[in-house]
Formats: C-alpha cells, structure tokens, sequence
C-alpha cells in the first residue's frame, strides 16, 4: 500500500473528512490541542488510527488540508466528497517529526504511542 499526502484540500471537504473517519470507526488518537486559541482559524492536526493504518490530517487557513494516507484511503474520501485529489508539495505532513516537533501543542489520546506518525 503507497503512502500519499494529498495537498490543497477544501477546509469544508477538510472537516466534513473528519467527521466521515469518526462515523466509520477510526479512532481519534491525537489533535491540535482544542484549548488553543488558533484551532481551526489558523492550524489544525490530527491523528487517526484504525488496526495497523494511520492517517494524518493538517490544515492552515493559507493553504487548506493535507491528508497522508494509503492511496486505497485517500480515493475512499475522494469518492465520498466528489473531489479530485492534488499532490502538490506538503507544508506539514512530510514532517515525518511533526508530532514530537509540536510537544505541547498536540494533545494525545490516552493510551496511545505519543510519538507514532
């Protein structure tokens, strides 16, 4: 299964995937911490996991969503939403340090690995 990051992600397609990954049983394991002021006006993250898969989601209010996931997961979405996916160059999800960069801003679930991506 190839890994992707699909960039330049609509911000309403962005959230309505997070609400679909919630509603079809992946566990939220880790987001931009909600007590922070900028959540969802200038960043965002989060980490889901569901059996041995990951999925990585970023956005800013410059350049909207970045998704990294298996290809087999980003057409699933794509196919959900009606959008067309882009590849272009990430500004977060390359990072594969992104979690263990931003300690402190990023609040994991209980009984999750802190520093899996």
């Amino acid at each position: 299964m190839e890994i992707k990051i699909a960039t330049n992600i609509d911000t309403d397609i962005f959230y309505a995937s997070i609400n679909f990954l919630k509603e079809s049983s992946w566990r939220l394991t880790a987001e931009y911490d909600e007590k922070l002021f900028d959540k969802g006006i200038d960043f965002d993250f989060y980490r889901f996991e569901k059996d041995a898969e990951i999925i990585l989601l970023a956005w800013n209010n410059w350049f909207e969503g970045e998704i990294k996931a298996t290809t087999e997961i980003l057409d699933e979405i794509a196919e959900q939403f009606n959008f067309t996916l882009e590849y272009g160059i990430p500004e977060y999800l390359h990072d594969q340090n992104l979690i263990n960069a931003m300690k402190g801003l990023i609040k994991i679930k209980k009984g999750t690995n802190r520093f899996r991506v």
